[in-house]
């Protein structure tokens, strides 16, 4: 397992080995339980790094964790979901995030941010969840030194004024596109060893980063398992919008079976973004063959 952003009973972020594997024992996920041994897979402070070339439109190479690229073969594990800047977070997605050290996530979400000071409450949730201490409030304003920001989106997550939020119009394509040639770089290195298995259940509207949960927003469909992280993505899209949106959810809009519920959700996201370039980059195929067991 790659450290990702992951919250212990405090809320706290964990942001280095140390602070991942108390966070998996405060959620009981120990050897004994899953039968499976927790692996960091880019040490203990993301500085087990092995660099990809793959020579794409964003990266020349990418940084990958280490024990990633040695591991023999892959079996990556996705709880499919919508997602704010993506649009969705699937295969493609997990792969992508998943393999980054620090360093490569901080190049993937390198977007441009907005503080809307007017806005502003003084509320300190900001200051308070950020796990590198960027955000200050001088003058009761909040504040982000744009230099050290880690691009988690923590900051954004917990604004209930929405005083700091990405620049939408310029930001989102060329996120995609990054986090696509990450995914690309595993890919790459493991051609042909990767294999992928997708959960659509409890379908939330927010990545799974975010320390809540919120109500499902199409009922329960199953899971989905694939070679191609691609055919699993698009299957799982087209598998959402053919669903008739939960009531009482935060999907008020494309509710209706056949509607592009990610869209729906946020009008300012294109979840087929990350569809489209995987043709250019030839990640994989569209195309799919679904086999009901």
């Amino acid at each position: 397992m790659l450290k990702q952003r992951l919250h212990g009973k405090s809320g706290v972020t964990a942001i280095n080995t140390v602070d991942h594997l108390i966070t998996e024992l405060e959620h009981g996920l120990v050897l004994m339980v899953t039968g499976a041994p927790l692996i960091i897979a880019d040490g203990l402070r993301s500085d087990g790094v092995k660099e990809v070339q793959i020579g794409r439109k964003r990266f020349s190479s990418v940084r990958l964790a280490r024990d990633l690229i040695n591991a023999d073969s892959m079996i990556v594990m996705t709880h499919f979901e919508a997602h704010e800047m993506a649009g969705f977070g699937g295969a493609i997605k997990n792969l992508a995030m998943g393999g980054a050290t620090t360093v490569g996530k901080k190049g993937q979400h390198a977007c441009h941010m907005e503080v809307k000071h007017d806005s502003c409450i003084c509320c300190g949730s900001c200051e308070e969840i950020c796990p590198e201490g960027t955000i200050s409030l001088p003058q009761g304003k909040a504040s982000v030194a744009a230099d050290h920001w880690i691009g988690c989106g923590e900051c954004m997550t917990v604004c209930q004024e929405r005083t700091i939020e990405l620049d939408w119009t310029s930001s989102i394509n060329p996120f995609m596109e990054r986090m696509i040639e990450f995914a690309y770089g595993m890919t790459k290195v493991h051609d042909g060893r990767i294999s992928y298995i997708s959960f659509l259940t409890n379908i939330t509207p927010d990545c799974d980063c975010s320390p809540w949960s919120d109500a499902s927003i199409v009922p329960d469909i199953g899971f989905l398992a694939s070679t191609d992280p691609v055919d699993i993505d698009q299957a799982s899209i087209d598998l959402v919008n053919a669903q008739v949106g939960l009531s009482g959810s935060m999907l008020e809009n494309n509710v209706e079976e056949g509607e592009d519920k990610f869209r729906g959700l946020r009008s300012f996201t294109e979840p087929t973004v990350q569809l489209s370039y995987v043709k250019e980059i030839g990640l994989g195929s569209r195309k799919y063959e679904l086999v009901t067991l």
